[in-house]
């Protein structure tokens, strides 16, 4: 586990390519100097340390981020996906359905303008992933056997009438669709200058843990929708902090035991103390010395306690 304080645009950088295998972002939103700064500014801000977490997060790691304004939300979702991540989801976490006695809340909170509108109780999270490594995997193999991918697809007997080769190993390629389990096995295959009629079973169960090995996690958790009723965090003097529950949700689904998870806006350390609790590593950065002091404190708490293996 390491903290880092600093600016995300200095520290990223210095972080080693495909180096973290799943990232979560709340970034400011109107607090501090994001409350002045121009929405342009303000996404040109958002699209550097989106650059930067792309290029560490591993070929086949999950990419999250979490904001309040959906419209900000949907322009960080294509600067992502623009950089080879489809979104898998849009998640709606719905802060206050059945958090118990919502009267204070609604006493303390509801401003004058939500007097003509329905009270904005929610926040929203997308989660992007790709197959990338599976198009690298395959990319590498044709580039060392010399092959095209014509000749490839030739091989495998994906042709037309014509003979010429139906572009399905192009679009493997460049991610744009993922091939199936066989039709990897039989790729490698050629590409590992073999042919065969039948696949050998202990050879198929080789290619298949490689298969399964290059797929973007996604530790299913039986029949959880997009809408996400959760009671936000207790308050602990951060500004917006999140609830482990959030958090235990995101890294149980989408990384593994000894992952290595990001938050390069770390705040009030939830992401790192459900990292620790869960067996992963973690890197975390924020700017502030108090929230670095105050989320070291809680994550070496965590890491006191039994990890919790079973869970994942």
């Amino acid at each position: 586990m390491r903290l880092i304080c600093g600016d995300c645009l200095e520290v990223l950088p210095t972080l080693a390519d495909e180096s973290v295998d799943l990232i979560f972002c709340d970034p400011p939103y109107n607090i501090g100097i994001f409350s002045k700064m121009p929405p342009d500014e303000y996404l040109a801000w958002c699209e550097a340390w989106i650059a930067e977490c792309s290029r560490v997060l591993a070929a086949n790691g999950a990419f999250w981020v979490s904001h309040k304004a959906p419209d900000v939300l949907v322009e960080l979702s294509r600067m992502i996906a623009a950089r080879g991540r489809k979104r898998i989801n849009w998640v709606t976490w719905d802060k206050y359905n059945g958090a118990g006695d919502l009267q204070g809340f609604m006493d303390g909170y509801t401003v004058v303008e939500s007097l003509r509108s329905f009270q904005v109780m929610a926040e929203y999270l997308i989660y992007h992933a790709d197959n990338l490594a599976i198009a690298l995997n395959l990319k590498n193999k044709r580039l060392h056997s010399g092959l095209t991918c014509d000749a490839i697809e030739r091989r495998m007997g994906y042709v037309d009438n014509q003979g010429r080769g139906s572009r399905l190993f192009y679009r493997w390629e460049k991610g744009d669709s993922l091939p199936t389990l066989a039709d990897f096995c039989l790729a490698t295959l050629i590409c590992r200058g073999l042919i065969v009629r039948q696949l050998d079973l202990s050879l198929h169960s080789e290619l298949r843990r490689d298969y399964e090995d290059l797929r973007y996690t996604f530790n299913n958790p039986g029949k959880v929708s997009s809408v996400w009723q959760i009671p936000p965090a207790a308050s602990n003097g951060h500004p917006t902090p999140k609830p482990e529950a959030l958090l235990e949700r995101i890294i149980l689904a989408t990384s593994n035991p000894g992952d290595v998870v990001l938050d390069p806006f770390v705040g009030s350390g939830t992401t790192g103390a459900v990292a620790a609790r869960l067996g992963r590593e973690f890197t975390g950065i924020d700017i502030s010395e108090k929230w670095v002091a105050f989320s070291e404190k809680r994550i070496a708490e965590a890491q006191a306690q039994p990890t919790l293996e079973g869970l994942a």
